[in-house]
């Protein structure tokens, strides 16, 4: 197994190692037994790489050892947890970006790789299969991005490029307030070819209505429902409920997200949920496909529609063209 050889990274460690000793002893007991090898190969594969990034700046040691307690800190807490062995490409592939970062890495070690876990979590629930592609784009920006704030805008641009839709609503604000060169960045990165400002406003692509595709599904088969759901349109939102749990529904042309709505009553979503015998006003010919009678609940929006059947899991979404 390969071992760390960085003379700067040797040396925080050895100088501080009963302080080192004493938190991974307090890691096994609140994990259990951590295993040394994986440990160890985190520490030359990853941890290594970042450190050397930082000593490059010519940074004083004292900070080099903040950089490596927070580190090892994090280290301790992905390996504990599991999540460092189960998701391991995606969080080597995350925190090497900070490798591409090493001003952010000198200036907020601890905040940056909080930031870059939050935003592995929130992929790994909502678009697992587009963390690498997400840490690719940020690997492509990674030069532009110069302060904390950029990283936190920049990843959620990508984020919701990358299907987390409920995204969307603030990124027009959060492109504006990025420096033009980061912009520019972005717009190349993503191959943007229209006015950016349209881009963030228009949840859909194309001018035509265009059937989407499902979301929801049985809870028992990884989906949401435990009873088919109905859905609601309350103050602009679209809300969906099993008559048990109760959700908040965002959807575009990167992807679709179901986010818990807590304080929305399944009562209110059923009182205000709407049937309608006809959708051919929205969809045309496609409405000669739906069973007008099996429709338990519709929504239409300005630029989306979305229906339930009776007996279905799932929610039927179609784009209405940015009407």
């Amino acid at each position: 197994m390969e071992k760390i050889s960085l003379p700067q990274l040797i040396t925080a460690l050895s100088n501080n190692s009963a302080l080192y000793n004493q938190w991974y002893n307090e890691s096994e007991i609140k994990y259990g037994s951590l295993d040394g090898q994986t440990i160890a190969g985190w520490m030359a594969e990853v941890v290594e790489p970042i450190v050397e990034a930082a000593v490059a700046l010519d940074v004083a040691p004292e900070k080099i050892q903040e950089i490596v307690k927070a580190l090892y800190l994090e280290s301790l807490k992905l390996i504990g947890s599991g999540q460092a062995i189960r998701y391991k490409d995606e969080f080597k592939a995350s925190w090497l970006l900070l490798v591409l970062m090493p001003g952010l890495v000198v200036k907020f070690p601890m905040k940056i790789i909080s930031l870059l876990n939050d935003v592995l979590l929130n992929l790994h629930q909502y678009a697992p299969e587009k963390i690498i592609y997400w840490c690719s784009l940020i690997a492509k920006s990674a030069a532009a991005i110069k302060t904390i704030e950029d990283f936190k805008s920049t990843g959620r641009i990508y984020a919701w490029h990358c299907g987390l839709a409920h995204l969307r609503n603030r990124l027009k604000a959060d492109f504006a307030a990025l420096s033009e060169n980061l912009q520019q960045t972005i717009v190349d990165t993503l191959d943007l070819h229209k006015n950016t400002n349209q881009f963030f406003e228009n949840p859909w692509q194309g001018n035509i209505t265009k059937f989407e595709g499902v979301h929801g599904g049985f809870k028992g088969a990884a989906g949401f429902f435990e009873h088919p759901p109905k859905l609601a349109q309350i103050e602009g939102n679209i809300f969906v409920t099993d008559s048990k749990s109760s959700y908040a529904l965002f959807a575009d042309q990167f992807g679709k997200v179901l986010l818990p709505a807590h304080t929305v009553a399944a009562n209110s979503i059923l009182s205000n949920s709407k049937r309608l015998e006809s959708l051919t006003k929205w969809i045309g010919k496609d409405n000669d496909k739906i069973d007008a009678q099996n429709i338990s609940s519709v929504v239409v929006t300005e630029d989306t529609l979305v229906f339930t059947l009776e007996n279905s899991y799932f929610l039927y979404l179609f784009s209405l063209g940015n009407a």
